[in-house]
């Protein structure tokens, strides 16, 4: 999968630093710092969440050369990030390093990870989870005891279910994204007429505007990156057991890729980030299996 992310020059203050932070929170999280037992399986909220990762993972973002601001969250970005958080972490019985990983990600200690095609199929049958590298083996998946359902017809009833509480979010998520583009294209035009503005408070500025439209832009690969494990599940489900329970999914999988391509036509972003922040092109709907 591509990077929602290609101008990293241009934002770039320092290049090191990273693999520190990283460290510093791998090792605060095993000593018992990370957590999620929160609601709707996100962390609890605490000093932790909402004050050391959000602060480390500005220092980290900029170490990238990625749009990290230093000015207050408005209500719509926070509710931005709050409703990216759905669409950028795994399911909750994914691997645990997954999820940390990702987790970090979310808050900007690391850059997203490569996309994981087999990942949630290996998560929904069982394993084997031994990483992407590995990926889905239905053998493996036996032999490491990882099987943990007793019908194929529960599997295809998950993905479907997955995938229409997935596509239930996408109009929240469109409503919120406009309003903030919406007020950071006030914030841009106010640049030009606000007296005494320093350059650091318009750095920061513009800096915010495409911090915005990273979250944007990854949420939109990420809609990408879920349709493709979906239908990479809905396939290897019917190679392994065909059931009339695919018929739904399959409906509900082209539904979902029809929505992220309307959302995806439907967004543009600031002028000022459309060089270093890149969305995926539209989605075409198509059935899992082609006749011809």
């Amino acid at each position: 999968m591509a990077s929602p992310f290609a101008g990293r020059d241009k934002f770039r203050v320092f290049n090191h630093g990273t693999i520190s932070f990283f460290a510093g929170a791998m090792c605060l999280a095993l000593s018992g710092c990370y957590s999620a037992t929160g609601d709707f399986g996100r962390p609890q909220q605490g000093v932790w969440e909402n004050s050391i990762l959000p602060t480390m993972g500005i220092l980290a973002a900029t170490a990238r050369g990625e749009p990290a601001s230093w000015y207050a969250l408005t209500e719509d970005e926070k509710e931005l990030r709050a409703r990216a958080w759905n669409f950028l972490m795994p399911e909750t019985d994914a691997p645990v390093l997954t999820r940390m990983e990702d987790h970090f990600a979310y808050h900007r200690l690391l850059p997203p990870r490569e996309s994981d095609i087999t990942l949630f199929h290996r998560t929904i049958m069982g394993g084997p989870q031994l990483g992407a590298g590995v990926g889905y083996s239905p053998t493996l998946r036996v032999l490491t005891g990882g099987q943990n359902f007793t019908s194929l017809t529960s599997r295809y009833n998950r993905v479907r279910d997955v995938i229409t509480a997935d596509h239930a979010l996408i109009p929240y998520f469109k409503l919120i994204s406009a309003q903030v583009v919406q007020a950071d294209h006030v914030r841009a035009r106010s640049l030009g007429h606000v007296a005494n503005l320093t350059e650091v408070q318009h750095e920061q500025a513009i800096r915010r505007i495409c911090e915005n439209a990273l979250i944007i832009a990854r949420v939109h690969w990420a809609y990408h990156d879920r349709a493709a494990q979906y239908r990479y599940s809905l396939e290897h489900l019917l190679v392994e057991g065909p059931e009339r329970e695919a018929i739904p999914a399959e409906r509900a999988l082209m539904a979902f890729e029809a929505d992220i391509s309307r959302f995806r036509k439907d967004t543009v972003l600031p002028p000022v980030c459309t060089a270093p922040v890149a969305l995926p092109e539209p989605l075409v709907p198509r059935p899992l299996v082609r006749k011809g």
